[in-house]
């Protein structure tokens, strides 16, 4: 999209997240980036993660804040649909819709179809049949119709073989920070009531060594990987691929 003619509303990339924190941890560096490279920025989040095993709302709703500060968003916003129970229907999708024909963005971001949380799994299912559905001119809300030109998946807990990696080598501690945020939920360890996964030193040192992992295929010190259900268009493969060395 035109950044430059774009509507007053745009928000160019919207990341969708089942639980405010996941799209930090899915794509927090590919958000800060585009940020400082001019464009708009987003987060809709289909939750307010009331069933975490830690904190509350209020803890929550702050700890959101603090991360939204970090990653400079232009939007955050919640569609309060309840934790634990994301439902592919229609009432859910046209939350979705409403949202993407509001703000129009030109890129969508959501977690990857495989994962070891339920919502983390219907929330892809829910936002891939939604982008679609919101391109049809006949389905009618009072908004103009408006699909997304590039749909990707972020990585949450399932590892997938990505179509592409992001450089984040410039943003990682940043996107760190994002995270670090939530701290009723990450890297807290023995100061929770309940110890989590991802509470743990051990998860801690899952996020660096993922990042270093796919850093070191792209020849960066951190990497953050994406799937896109679409093949790819290169124009100039010798400048493209200058990164590489054999």
């Amino acid at each position: 999209m035109d950044r430059d003619n774009r509507n007053k509303d745009t928000i160019d990339i919207i990341a969708f997240a089942p639980h405010p924190d996941d799209a930090e941890m899915g794509c927090g560096g590919l958000l800060i980036a585009m940020k400082k490279k001019g464009y708009r920025t987003g987060i809709v989040d289909l939750t307010r993660g009331e069933l975490s095993s830690n904190g509350n709302l209020e803890t929550r709703r702050k700890e959101t804040l603090k991360a939204t500060e970090i990653l400079m968003l232009d939007l955050r916003e919640n569609l309060d649909m309840p934790d634990g129970n994301i439902e592919c229907n229609m009432k859910n999708k046209l939350k979705v819709i409403s949202v993407l024909r509001k703000y129009t963005p030109g890129t969508v971001l959501f977690p990857y179809y495989q994962d070891r949380h339920p919502d983390h799994e219907n929330s892809s299912k829910l936002i891939r049949e939604a982008v679609f559905l919101s391109g049809l001119s006949k389905l009618e809300t009072g908004i103009q119709a408006h699909r997304p030109d590039i749909v990707l998946n972020y990585m949450l807990h399932h590892e997938f073989d990505p179509s592409f990696i992001v450089d984040i080598s410039e943003y990682f501690e940043e996107k760190v920070e994002a995270i670090k945020s939530y701290d009723s939920q990450f890297f807290s360890g023995e100061n929770n009531h309940i110890i989590t996964h991802i509470s743990t030193k051990a998860f801690k040192e899952i996020l660096y060594t993922r990042a270093k992992y796919f850093g070191l295929k792209i020849r960066a010190e951190y990497g953050e990987p994406y799937y896109i259900n679409s093949k790819i268009k290169v124009n100039d493969p010798v400048s493209f691929f200058d990164y590489i060395v054999y």
